[in-house]
């Protein structure tokens, strides 16, 4: 068994060294034997470094999944996954226990992923950013940044602390923490720490108010090439005391479906496309219970390629996609926000509540609105008169129309240019 120690060395970083030293003015050689640094090993002979290897204990074989708790301590835990030759969409999913949020990031071939969307998101699920707004999947406005999306359950405390940077210790919040590396199936720390800065826009957590406050997450990562083989997975855990727990999926080819193209209304319409989509799962331990939905749901990503290296209508401009003549799946950002009947005259009904009155109206979903939309409505049908906004309550129902929706546009109750006030 490893043990850890501190060294220095003389060069750059590990790999260009020429040998080891215990002692920081380069006087005292390390004994003779081998030394192991993020993903290589190297051994020193007659106090010279010889050449780099991989190091084969740093890696964990995809399909693994991990748990890991700390009380008292916060940490930045890496692990290196080895994803072998095969191509496609890597899945991978988290749980970050069921009251403190923790960051995560997946590198590979250089490229970062850190979208993530979870099961039910839009359907009772509600992601929200730091500043308590809902998005569409965690890490909407995180993206291109190279940094953790935060995710779990919402924690003021998470932003109200930041940065960690002190140099105190647990419990008091706000403290750098500590580097972990994942060596043989276990987080040995480092010996070291590193400053954290947490954004607004890095943080997609669960709501309190929601059916799951800490649901699992998904993300993917698209496999594109047989080479490199390694995906580096970090979990930023700054707040003292967390658990959590992941697996890692070897890369495959996502389930496809049929649906028609792109259209901006839920009007029935033949299946002439394949499309992919990429399932969610429950639990709070690993392995995860996967759901087996043949189509997508909604929370789903959904993909015009079968290793997840394109979302389907990447846009804030929700599309609506049919499935089997019978199916309307809106889909908004690269997530299914939405799942009704289709219609030959435009769509089901829905029900809203005015904004001021509280008052509730049934209407034709024309334009495909989902739960929590806001949207301008006028009373009658056809609808006359002055334009009220009202929050949508219900979705996929069957009533008599009393109001008109005034069209595809979400605002907000307290928007004084589009809403009666």
């Amino acid at each position: 068994m490893a043990t850890l120690g501190t060294y220095c060395f003389d060069g750059v970083n590990f790999s260009s060294a020429t040998s080891l030293y215990t002692d920081s003015s380069l006087s005292t050689l390390a004994a003779d034997g081998y030394y192991g640094q993020g993903l290589i090993v190297r051994q020193q002979l007659n106090g010279i470094l010889l050449n780099a290897q991989p190091c084969s204990a740093c890696l964990v074989p995809c399909g693994t999944g991990l748990s890991a708790s700390i009380s008292n301590q916060n940490g930045v835990f890496d692990a290196n996954i080895d994803l072998a030759n095969d191509l496609g969409a890597v899945v991978i999913r988290c749980f970050m226990g069921s009251s403190i949020p923790d960051g995560i990031i997946a590198t590979w071939n250089s490229l970062t992923t850190n979208r993530l969307t979870a099961a039910d998101n839009h359907n009772g699920v509600v992601l929200l950013n730091g500043a308590n707004a809902q998005v569409d999947y965690a890490g909407i406005l995180n993206q291109g940044t190279g940094l953790p999306t935060y995710v779990g359950n919402q924690n003021i405390t998470l932003l109200s602390s930041s940065p960690y940077n002190s140099a105190g210790s647990c419990p008091t919040q706000g403290t750098s923490p500590a580097n972990f590396s994942l060596v043989a199936g276990t987080y040995v720390d480092q010996g070291t720490t590193q400053n954290v800065t947490i954004a607004s826009d890095a943080i997609g957590c669960g709501s309190d108010a929601g059916t799951i406050p800490s649901p699992v997450f998904t993300m993917v990562v698209p496999k594109t090439s047989v080479t490199p083989t390694p995906l580096n997975l970090k979990i930023f855990a700054p707040l003292c005391g967390t658990a959590f727990n992941w697996e890692v999926d070897c890369p495959v080819a996502l389930p496809s479906f049929s649906a028609s193209p792109a259209q901006s209304t839920i009007a029935c319409a033949t299946a002439t496309t394949t499309y992919y989509f990429v399932r969610n799962a429950t639990g709070t331990s690993v392995p995860y219970t996967v759901r087996t939905n043949t189509i997508p749901e909604i929370g789903n990503f959904v993909f015009t390629s079968s290793d997840g290296s394109a979302y389907l209508n990447d846009t804030s401009t929700i599309q609506y996609y049919i499935i089997g003549n019978s199916t309307a799946i809106g889909v908004r950002n690269g997530v299914v926000v939405s799942s009704v009947n289709c219609s030959g005259g435009g769509g089901s009904q829905l029900r809203i509540s005015d904004c001021q009155t509280g008052n509730t109206w049934t209407m034709t979903n024309t334009y495909g609105h989902v739960l929590t939309d806001v949207l301008q409505y006028q009373q009658g049908t056809p609808g006359q008169g002055a334009v009220y906004c009202g929050t949508v309550t219900q979705v996929n129902i069957s009533g008599t129309n009393d109001a008109t929706v005034n069209g595809a546009q979400s605002y907000g109750c307290g928007d004084a240019t589009h809403c009666l006030q």
